[in-house]
């Protein structure tokens, strides 16, 4: 569980957890995820910077984006200066998000994860979506994975018509 005396917070992305930010992301990459990302592009201060800056343009209407894409809030956890997780509010929903992906996304760093992460995480996001009008919220999750829908169970998720292997699950973001 996550400790008593250090409570994480939702930020938007910032230099403050560069470090820990690239050892999330060899982490990440040892699992076959964001192999995208070129770490070491990412350890050059400027460049992180740039990164940081790109993800948190993502959030304007106007920046461009690939076909199919939507704004998006993206949104770390951090403790200090460690990166312990992200997450990322879609503000629209496209034909293929309502199938798969939905408005909130989320994911806990290996090194932190079965610690009651993702479940604060999630709570500390649905007012933001809130005041980017979404309520409810559309998440999914893999039908395998438990854990995921044990956190969006444990914030009021309503279960909708599953997709393939997807489960869709309706969270209210006002309380």
């Amino acid at each position: 569980m996550i400790d008593n005396e250090s409570v994480p917070d939702l930020v938007a992305p910032t230099e403050r957890v560069h470090v820990s930010y690239l050892a999330a992301l060899a982490d990440f990459q040892a699992q076959s995820a964001h192999t995208d990302l070129d770490i070491d592009e990412l350890r050059d201060a400027a460049r992180f910077r740039g990164y940081v800056d790109a993800l948190i343009a993502q959030a304007e209407p106007d920046t461009p984006r690939p076909t199919g894409y939507v704004p998006e809030t993206v949104l770390w956890w951090i403790d200090g200066a460690t990166f312990l997780g992200r997450l990322s509010i879609r503000h629209d929903l496209t034909a293929a998000l309502s199938r798969i992906g939905g408005h909130i996304g989320y994911e806990v760093a290996p090194a932190a994860r079965r610690r009651g992460h993702a479940t604060a995480m999630l709570g500390a996001a649905l007012p933001f979506a809130a005041r980017l009008g979404i309520d409810p919220a559309l998440i999914t999750c893999d039908r395998d994975n438990i854990a995921s829908r044990r956190v969006i169970e444990h914030h009021g998720g309503r279960p909708d018509a599953p997709f393939e292997r997807t489960l869709r699950f309706w969270v209210p973001t006002e309380t």
